[in-house]
């Protein structure tokens, strides 16, 4: 017997070589598969989880009876080719499409119209829908009662739909049918009872065949995704989980651990836990994390075990992080804010988590020697230029030097954010620009898939956003990624400079100085942005001395200033003399020195040892009073031997969340 051919796409983007493993179309077809009548009529016949030449893709597919693509925002308009191509060829195959991206029922008004090589789209939980799917494709189930609850156009339904071949799916719950490019949206899809009872891709062997074929063909690194927990109660407005559908948490933490352990046996080096909450259930989350750790300890496997953390906890799971420190999986804990402007937590849905708390957090993080960080997002509803450089600013003064992760807003498709009400309330305005994603293999093509941005509001114009945009970089490279924190620090202590005048007056130095190192940079980052909101260039920098992947904007200055760096110190001397020509000479010239002494650079060997005048060292990691007082430090650093890919690697993209861009220094 002739099996039915299934071909999954989840296709993701390679980055320095590593790629995620197609968790979500694995797991969807993995509990199709559980069903005999399934694996019995239906064969995988190839799986597409990594970018690649389309026409290489297409090539690849022969005599499709169902083509399922996994929707994210980085792949949709590749999937929309590959199912367009192919349709066209194979006319009678079922395009299904699921995942985050497609719309939901309530806004795909006209979608078929405008992509009728799609048959069904696919709403929230998609393992059973699927299934079904596959059983009524055939013919073993018989339509006894529509489940139709809406059609866009009052379309309803006549003799001639039922000759349609999509007709026979619409007693599905949870999707919407295409039948002569209207749409027909049935009843929802009922969450599931039980994720912990599903079966796993890890477990039932799909994953080993993956990593067999890998090793035949690109060797590509895999990245691992398990959900110990799926759901969130919170609603927050620009998150696509954030709706009733996915308020009630289910658990699955027996099949997590082996997973786990399958992960750690096959020496997947990096884990991300897709619980959007982990630590809000405490005890579970404290008992996976103490599995993590032994796991860790007897296979040296995982790496590194990504989480989000519980929101509104941040003073509740400081004990799961500390296991995770111990076991040395964490890349830093998550403080997320989003803004600190009350009218923008109000209309996006969010409790600012800390209350007012943050610098109690901060004390207690460091006192436990665990790195923190904090996330912001420039671009929310109700934020303006001046509250979100103050609200940078505010974190600045609270004394939070680690790392600060400032996101800019996207509008996903399904998040509440992105619906039209919402968007009228708050007059969203968009740019369409490439996915914003750095550590990415860039060629001179642009991507065919893009992303859209809010670039303005009716609290903030275009213009403001730029300018909000400079201020995060100056903000992100100078100060959370090291170059000008220890100056600002000092220049903090000596002479009480806001930090927020402290870098608004380096913002203008570059401004005003196009001609130097700086001022360049600022040139360059400015005209980069216009093509990039007018889709004219990709997101961040390719530096040949680092390799070939596109480098953040910020880590592309750092690297930029490693490359340059007498000539960046040089200029923070003159940028010093003009801002701050009150300050005594000698302690200026020994602000600049600790600067260089605390920057890791690639070309230096450690440790060093360097002579100060002044208690500087005190006095920023310490509060102490600056004054004169003759002292050696000591700073300790990985040693890179001029590697600045590797330094870069590991101190600017792995590392920038536990602060390894700056070395550590010690009073002798």
């Amino acid at each position: 017997m002739d099996k039915k051919k299934v071909y999954l796409f989840e296709i993701s983007d390679i980055f320095a070589n590593q790629v995620y493993i197609p968790y979500c179309s694995g797991v969807v077809w993995s509990y199709a598969i559980n069903n005999p009548t399934i694996s019995y009529n239906y064969e995988l016949a190839e799986w597409f989880y990594h970018r690649q030449n389309v026409e290489d893709i297409i090539d690849q597919i022969e005599n499709p009876d169902i083509l399922a693509f996994s929707c994210f925002m980085w792949n949709w308009n590749i999937n929309c080719e590959i199912a367009e191509r192919i349709k066209k060829k194979h006319p009678d195959c079922i395009v299904v499409f699921g995942g985050q991206h497609q719309p939901l029922g309530d806004r795909n008004n006209g979608f078929f119209a405008k992509n009728p090589f799609v048959d069904i789209l696919v709403h929230g939980e998609g393992e059973v829908s699927f299934m079904e799917i596959l059983e009524t494709n055939l013919g073993l189930k018989s339509v006894k009662k529509l489940n139709i609850i809406s059609s866009h156009e009052d379309h309803h339904l006549n003799e001639t739909d039922s000759d349609d071949k999509n007709y026979k799916f619409i007693h599905i719950p949870g999707i919407t049918v295409n039948l002569a490019t209207k749409e027909y949206k049935t009843a929802p899809r009922p969450r599931l009872p039980d994720i912990g009872s599903t079966p796993s891709p890890y477990l039932n062997g799909l994953f080993d065949n993956l990593l067999e074929k890998n090793k035949n063909g690109k060797q590509l690194d895999f990245d691992a995704v398990i959900e110990s927990a799926r759901g969130c109660p919170y609603l927050c407005a620009f998150c696509e989980i954030g709706e009733k559908y996915y308020q009630k948490i289910k658990t699955c933490y027996n099949k997590s651990k082996k997973e786990i352990k399958w992960i750690a046996e096959n020496q997947i080096e990096y884990v991300t836990d897709a619980n959007s909450n982990f630590g809000l259930l405490y005890d579970q989350d404290y008992d996976l994390a103490k599995y993590v750790k032994s796991i860790k300890e007897t296979y040296s496997y995982p790496m590194a075990y990504r989480v989000t953390w519980a929101k509104g906890r941040a003073d509740k799971v400081l004990d799961i992080a500390k296991i995770f420190e111990a076991a040395g999986v964490q890349r830093g804990m998550t403080i997320a804010l989003q803004s600190m402007n009350p009218d923008v937590l109000k209309a996006i849905k969010r409790k600012n988590i800390d209350d007012g708390k943050l610098g109690k957090f901060i004390s207690m993080y460091e006192g436990a020697n665990i790195a923190s960080y904090v996330e912001l997002i420039w671009g929310l509803p109700e934020e303006t230029l001046e509250s979100f450089i103050d609200g940078v600013s505010s974190i600045l003064e609270a004394g939070f030097h680690n790392y600060l992760d400032i996101h800019l807003m996207m509008l996903l498709p399904n998040a509440p954010i992105a619906s039209k009400e919402f968007i009228n309330e708050y007059k969203i305005g968009t740019s369409e620009v490439q996915p914003r994603f750095a550590h990415r293999h860039i060629t001179d093509k642009l991507s065919k898939d893009t992303a859209h941005f809010v670039t303005e509001c009716g609290s903030f114009s275009r213009e403001d956003w730029i300018k909000g945009y400079l201020f995060r970089w100056v903000v992100i490279f100078g100060h959370y990624l090291g170059p000008l924190q220890f100056i600002a620090r000092g220049l903090h202590r000596a002479c009480n400079v806001p930090y927020k005048d402290f870098y608004l007056s380096f913002l203008d130095f570059a401004k005003n100085n196009p001609n130097t190192f700086i001022g360049k940079e600022y040139q360059k980052i400015l005209a980069n942005i216009h093509k990039i909101l007018n889709n004219e260039r990709h997101w961040g920098d390719v530096i040949s001395e680092a390799g070939t992947i596109n480098w953040s904007v910020d880590e592309a200055t750092c690297i930029r200033i490693a490359l340059s760096s007498e000539e960046f110190f040089r200029e923070l001397e003159l940028f010093m003399g003009k801002n701050y020509p009150k300050l005594n000479k000698d302690l200026r010239n020994e602000l600049i020195k600790y600067q260089k002494f605390r920057t890791h650079s690639p070309y230096k060997n450690y440790p060093q040892k360097e002579i100060f005048t002044y208690n500087l060292h005190e006095s920023i990691e310490n509060n102490y009073k600056i004054k004169k007082r003759k002292n050696k430090l000591l700073c300790s650093g990985k040693n890179y031997n001029s590697d600045i890919f590797k330094w870069a690697k590991e101190t600017l993209w792995y590392g920038r969340r536990v602060a390894k861009y700056k070395t550590s220094a010690y009073i002798l």
